[in-house]
């Protein structure tokens, strides 16, 4: 994805106090904001979000399906998921992440020889940061092969990888725990003639933490309808759902939130700009933006957020 984003963090409250194999998680340059994507004004005029107070109470879940469109019982795996999220509405967001241990496998390649993209297995699903993350957890985390599934990173007994039949158990147990201990909430403006779109996320931390917490926002392809393998038969027009996009800024770890060790009531305000690829429209894509550990990934929260 070629575009532009900036991370502006605005720390209103902030006091500092003084596993497995863990992949370290470089410090990224921000990048300018695209003004350029405001077409409506001058940037001067731009309509920045008045966030109200967040009565949220609900940890929600972020079910990341590892996947791959030539592996024959991830179709089943997709369902099951699609499922969970159904049974579960607003509280239970899918991505479906095209990597395998160690970032590509077989299922994840192209067919040889896609001089016809229309023959077969020629729709590169792949991203940089999906491949990245398949690279991080490949050793330590149980991650074995295609299909499994990670329920906000939490780790179950020693596994944060899961296979498909110990999705929905685990997604119950989170939500009846809803260890709720970071809110967000979303605003966003999206301007057709450029195809482009700001987001706005509001983050508060709702008691004192220890450690050190990253903000990343993934881009989410609602449908894509192209070629998947499903036991033995060749689909050729599989409605692929969820599909991962990358991140709206490119970076597969995202930037620092509230400093080391935020204490209750640290809220910060995080700013993306973002330009839609070519062929997609605001009612194609949906952002999914969580907070989670970097010492431990779990997710501590997670929103959708529709253009």
């Amino acid at each position: 994805m070629k575009h532009l984003a900036y991370i502006i963090i605005t720390i209103l409250i902030l006091t500092s106090t003084t596993s497995c194999d863990k992949v370290e998680v470089p410090i990224k340059p921000k990048i300018e904001l695209d003004t350029t994507l405001y077409s409506t004004g001058n940037w001067d005029s731009y309509p920045w979000p008045n966030f109200g107070e967040n009565s949220n109470t609900d940890r929600n879940i972020l079910l990341e399906d590892y996947t791959g469109h030539k592996c024959p019982n991830c179709p089943t795996a997709a369902t099951l998921a699609a499922q969970i999220e159904s049974d579960n509405p607003g509280k239970v967001f899918v991505a479906s992440i095209h990597a395998a241990p160690g970032g590509v496998g077989p299922f994840q390649e192209l067919d040889n020889d896609c001089s016809d993209p229309e023959v077969g297995f020629c729709y590169d699903f792949r991203t940089n940061e999906g491949t990245t993350y398949g690279q991080a957890f490949v050793s330590g985390f149980s991650f074995f092969g295609n299909p499994q599934g990670t329920i906000n990173r939490i780790t179950f007994g020693s596994d944060m990888f899961l296979f498909k039949d110990d999705w929905s158990s685990n997604v119950t147990a989170t939500l009846t725990n809803n260890d709720l201990k970071v809110n967000l909430q979303a605003s966003s403006n999206y301007y057709s003639s450029t195809n482009g779109v700001y987001l706005h996320i509001q983050s508060q931390f709702l008691e004192n933490m220890t450690g050190n917490f990253n903000i990343v926002t993934y881009v989410i392809q609602n449908e894509i309808i192209e070629d998947q393998e499903d036991n033995g038969t060749h689909l050729y027009d599989y409605h692929h759902h969820n599909v991962f996009m990358g991140c709206i800024d490119e970076q597969a770890w995202g930037h620092s939130i509230g400093g080391t060790n935020p204490t209750q009531g640290t809220t910060n305000q995080t700013d993306y700009s973002y330009t839609l690829p070519t062929g997609l429209t605001s009612t194609d894509i949906h952002f999914l933006t969580y907070i989670y550990n970097v010492d431990t990934y779990e997710i501590l929260q997670v929103i959708k957020h529709e253009i």
